[in-house]
């Protein structure tokens, strides 16, 4: 209302949402992010004290991201208001919609918007028909505090009731009261809830880019897709990420338990999916990665490190922020022999790890999807459910012996299984077979005499995905065993690789997870399954020879 004037006479002042939803507009900007919007204030039906702001959503093609509608107005109203003037609004991942501070209001959202392709492809075809109107999607507000602000807000408002106090003095009225009840609670939670709302925000405003790129939803899934070639060249990983800490007493002297000792602490980045992911980034494959990380400073640095360190692609909806959680840590407590005095594992994050949707995998084109065990079994199936029925590749890393054995007891997971890369002790677990105690001595080539591990291959691979199985069974200094089922036939084929003689090993912590994400990124390259296991084994040298991290970052300069 006041823009024109201000303008004239050169005068500062702050924007509404509905000047700043115009500015944009005239601007070329498509998405917009704030707090929260105005809306129908309570009492609005007798004081028809409705914000301009859902006038401005009718009129002017802008997606406005925020956390709703402010606490204080009333939001069942405001949402009828919205669907009068044919306002597109829906809730982030949410069948309700929020309340600003707190995630709940009580009132169903007229629409959920899974992910910021939901958003660019309603915003672009609303487009496309000539409509003028704009979207407005609402981000639930997770912060511990919230709940504590939104309970102080309902306080004030009785409180400004009961004082006769009405119109537009109860807004200051309300603030006033929440401040001083909340003790700076509303202050945190506006400042998390406005970082969250911008993560979504830049997410939908990348997808409205990538979208009209292609002109349509329908020939940007298309123009995704590889030309030329067998194998979809993108790649989703799904699991752990870990920051592990060594804590080891110093070799001068002996550990002595119950006080300090001195020594050496370090930490880097873990977790079985998070380095399969590495693997894959540093070589060129340019992964997706999903996972889950507390909101703290370890996870986002995390986060960030795979980005910009190791090529790897994370999204908001890809990584689950879960509010009241670590991010996973592993302790480990060595002596000075280097032997293992003990360890503790905050793992309980990992249980929120998200699960890519079938329309996600379709969307990007993914050729693989690589499992690790460190999600919910329930979620790992639908994970490898959905791949298969996206038409991807499903890749799984059993991760340890007790997660192998749990997950592959489910015969609904295992038959969405093409490739899986177990070591000895893994394969035994998902067969539930025993190795007898048969083990060939240590730089025995040959494996035509180890039945059992033979055996556990081929009942493996008869549980999995027809078609062409495949199981790479890592055997540390003895090689590789590679077993496959050539496409509809009973019959199998096992090939042994013996490891390279002269190896100087400094660690062993990501030498399988190599293996994994290297072989995955030949196939991407168009090699053999033979080609890809030699070119994995060379990468896992790499990394058997790096003390310093898991990954080892000479991997980068390996070609195919």
């Amino acid at each position: 209302r006041q823009m024109s004037s201000s303008e004239e006479n050169s005068l500062w002042g702050a924007t509404t949402v509905a000047a700043t939803m115009r500015l944009a507009h005239a601007s070329g900007i498509s998405t917009f992010v704030t707090g929260g919007t105005g809306g129908v204030h309570r009492g609005g039906e007798l004081s028809l004290d409705i914000s301009t702001d859902l006038i401005e959503l009718s009129r002017t093609p802008v997606v406005v991201i925020s956390a709703g509608v402010k606490s204080i107005l009333d939001v069942k109203k405001t949402l009828e208001v919205l669907e009068t003037f044919a306002v597109p609004t829906g809730t982030w991942k949410s069948e309700e919609f929020p309340a600003f501070f707190s995630p709940n209001s009580g009132v169903k959202s007229p629409t959920i918007f899974e992910n910021g392709m939901d958003v660019a492809s309603a915003y672009l075809v609303g487009r496309e028909l000539g409509l003028e109107n704009g979207m407005l999607v609402a981000v639930p507000n997770h912060d511990p505090a919230g709940q504590n602000v939104e309970i102080a807000i309902q306080e004030a408002l009785q409180e400004a009731d009961a004082a006769g106090i009405e119109g537009r003095d109860v807004t200051p009225f309300v603030l006033r009261a929440v401040a001083e009840k909340t003790g700076g609670d509303s202050l945190r939670s506006n400042m998390s809830l406005v970082k969250r709302n911008a993560e979504v925000g830049a997410d939908i405003a990348n997808s409205i880019r990538d979208l009209s790129q292609g002109g349509s939803r329908k020939e940007w899934v298309q123009s995704s897709q590889p030309q030329n070639s067998s194998h979809k060249h993108r790649v989703v990983c799904v699991g752990g990420a870990v920051i592990d800490t060594v804590a080891k007493s110093s070799t001068e002297n002996k550990m002595i338990i119950g006080t300090s000792n001195p020594g050496k602490i370090h930490r880097s980045d873990g977790g079985v999916g998070r380095n399969v992911a590495e693997v894959l980034g540093r070589l060129g494959s340019k992964p997706l990665f999903y996972t889950a990380i507390g909101n703290d400073d370890g996870g986002r640095g995390l986060v960030d490190r795979l980005g910009n360190e190791c090529g790897v692609v994370t999204t908001t909806q890809s990584v689950h922020i879960a509010e009241g959680s670590n991010t996973a840590q592993y302790l480990a407590l060595l002596d000075h022999r280097s032997d293992l005095v003990g360890g503790v594992a905050d793992m309980e994050v990992l249980a929120k790890i998200p699960v890519p949707s079938v329309e996600e995998l379709e969307v990007l084109g993914v050729g693989f999807l690589v499992l690790d065990s460190n999600a919910p079994v329930d979620a790992v199936t639908e994970a490898a459910q959905n791949g298969v029925e996206a038409g991807s590749l499903v890749c799984f890393e059993p991760t340890s012996v007790p997660k192998a054995r749990l997950l592959c007891s489910s015969s609904e997971f295992v038959e969405c299984l093409s490739y899986v890369f177990p070591n000895e002790d893994e394969l035994f677990a998902m067969t539930e077979l025993d190795d007898d105690g048969v083990k060939p001595k240590e730089g025995d080539a040959s494996l035509d005499e180890y039945k059992p591990l033979r055996d556990a291959a081929s009942k493996l691979l008869s549980r999995m995905k027809p078609g062409n199985p495949h199981v790479v069974v890592t055997l540390g200094s003895r090689g590789v065993l590679l077993a496959c089922k050539k496409d509809s036939s009973s019959s199998l084929e096992f090939t042994h690789f013996p490891a390279d003689a002269v190896v100087s090993v400094r660690s062993s912590n990501g030498a399988g997870d190599t293996l994994c994400g290297a072989f995955v990124h030949a196939l991407l390259q168009g090699a053999s399954e033979e080609e890809s296991v030699q070119f994995g084994m060379k990468a896992a040298i790499s990394s058997l020879e790096c003390a310093e991290h898991a990954i080892s970052p000479d991997i980068s300069s390996l070609i195919i």
